[in-house]
């Protein structure tokens, strides 16, 4: 009996290796390289990673990169700007038209849907910009628009946009603030279950949003210019820096802004990835608070500080050389730019300045608020700074914030003497100097009513040389009045899988829908 059972066990085993090692053509397993990669799933998911959650999902009311950056996936633009060049492209829109100085028309793209099948029409597009508007939705991009007086739809394809004075900059606004909201959907649902779960006409739709750990989005297979090549995306939130890190040198997360620039070596000599690099049209800069009833108020303290801080010295040492300096509130690549006088790096006339004003060095304490990881050794900056400014006496005292929180503290005027932002994309005099130099707009950090009505006078200016002289003047008063310490334009610096087909923009926008494995 056990004879009989070994022979039937050594026959069943001769059966089954001749199984193995036999087959059809076809289904031959041989081992072969070439044949395995080439039958190997390409990569279709991308995650990738901030430092901060988005505040909202809902369009065209938070006025922040880290929102933006993510939503621009979901909503579309009626214009954008070229990630190279910076040039003004329709995308929703077919083409614009300056009828006069009160009256714009836009014609619309056709055949275009919302995520859930609505009809992007000439409604929606009244709809968006109707929304900015209404003091009700509480929107950060309000004080932008407070010349449009009304839209029109004149067609299911054309709007007319009038204004209560000229608006020469109206197309920068549509093309930097304005994205597509559906109607029906938001009227539906309501603007708090609508900002928690959004429908746009972008390349990715909604799938999930966990509050500061993730949003995961899915590619939209009916999406007007073509099917994503990125089939699954998550932004996923990582707010210390070398968590950021440790999460992509490990493959978890395949790109991220913002590299430290002590950081640029771990990840160009790790052989899966790869650092890019562009100067961005956004520019970093001390703002000198005035707002705030503190020694800053004073003219004659504001230019000793500028005296005091060495930009040289802080590009240099904190940042490697990776930016380029600012003299004046513009960097180079705004349309508008105009070179400016230079406050030298001088200590003694910082002193004098400062005794002048009727302070000892000595006896000023003051605050300098920082955000954390969300420029470029912001966090860095900020320490050099106050270090710079005890050179001359002055003790500073860094608060390091939160990314939230540091714009919650600038918006509601809870900000001391002296806080670290950037502005971005900078591509035009009145976005910036507009919206960083007047007492309505929510970022600003320096007001003066003699410079405030000559802002809202030359914004006004539709002949191009009358407006370039106009801003070119109002930057030499900005410098004269020590409104910042103006710093530089800032380098963009990104951590890149080696093979993801990546180049980033110049207005920092993360694009998936351009993006795609290699």
């Amino acid at each position: 009996m056990r004879k009989a059972m070994f022979v039937l066990l050594a026959f069943s085993l001769l059966f089954v290796l001749s199984a193995c090692t036999s087959g059809t053509a076809g289904d031959s397993t041989e081992p072969s390289g070439d044949n395995n990669d080439s039958t190997s799933p390409k990569k279709d998911s991308l995650v990738v990673a901030y430092e901060a959650d988005a505040a909202t999902l809902m369009a065209n009311i938070d006025v922040n990169y880290v929102t933006d950056a993510q939503i621009r996936n979901i909503y579309d633009p009626l214009i954008d700007r070229d990630g190279e060049t910076g040039d003004f492209v329709p995308v929703l829109a077919e083409s614009w038209e300056n009828v006069d100085e009160l009256t714009w028309k836009v014609r619309l793209k056709e055949g275009i849907k919302f995520h859930n099948g609505a009809d992007f029409n000439a409604e929606a597009a009244k709809y968006s910009i109707d929304f900015i508007l209404d003091d009700a939705n509480q929107s950060f991009y309000r004080s932008r628009w407070v010349d449009v007086e009304e839209v029109k739809v004149i067609s299911p394809t054309e709007i007319e946009i009038i204004t209560s004075k000229p608006f020469p900059s109206l197309i920068q606004r549509i093309a930097e603030d304005l994205l597509l909201i559906e109607p029906g959907y938001v009227e539906e649902v309501g603007l708090d279950e609508a900002a928690k779960k959004p429908v746009g006409t972008g390349a990715y739709k909604f799938v999930e949003w966990s509050r500061d750990n993730y949003l995961k989005l899915e590619a939209f297979d009916e999406y007007w210019q073509g099917n994503p090549r990125i089939k699954s995306l998550e932004f996923r939130y990582i707010p210390e820096f070398s968590a950021r890190l440790s999460a992509f040198l490990s493959g978890e997360v395949d790109l991220f802004k913002n590299i430290p620039v002590d950081s640029v070596d771990s990840i160009t000599n790790d052989g899966n990835s790869r650092v890019t690099e562009v100067a961005s049209s956004r520019i970093n800069y001390l703002a000198l608070n005035n707002f705030y009833d503190g020694p800053l108020q004073d003219e004659k303290v504001r230019q000793a500080i500028n005296h005091a801080v060495d930009v040289d010295e802080l590009l240099k040492a904190v940042l490697n050389g990776h930016g380029t300096k600012m003299t004046g509130p513009l960097s180079q690549i705004n349309n508008e730019y105009t070179e400016t006088a230079n406050y030298s790096y001088d200590v003694e006339k910082a002193k004098e300045l400062l005794k002048e004003a009727g302070y000892e060095p000595e006896s000023l304490t003051l605050t300098l608020d920082t955000p954390n990881g969300r420029y470029p050794m912001d966090t860095q900056i900020a320490q050099a700074i106050a270090s710079q400014l005890q050179r001359i006496g002055i003790t500073v005292n860094v608060q390091t914030n939160e990314w939230g929180n540091h714009l919650e503290k600038i918006r509601n005027r809870e900000m001391k003497d002296m806080f670290i932002l950037g502005w971005g994309p900078a591509f035009d005099a009145q976005s910036t100097i507009e919206n960083l130099f007047t007492e309505v707009a929510p970022y600003s950090g320096f007001y003066d009513e003699e410079l405030e009505n000559e802002i809202y006078r030359v914004n006004q200016l539709f002949d191009k040389q009358e407006r370039f002289d106009g801003f070119a003047e109002l930057q030499h008063k900005l410098v004269e009045k020590a409104a910042w310490v103006p710093l530089w334009q800032q380098s963009d610096l990104y951590a890149v899988r080696k093979d993801l087909g990546f180049t980033p923009r110049v207005d920092e926008k993360i694009q998936a829908f351009e993006m795609s494995w290699e």
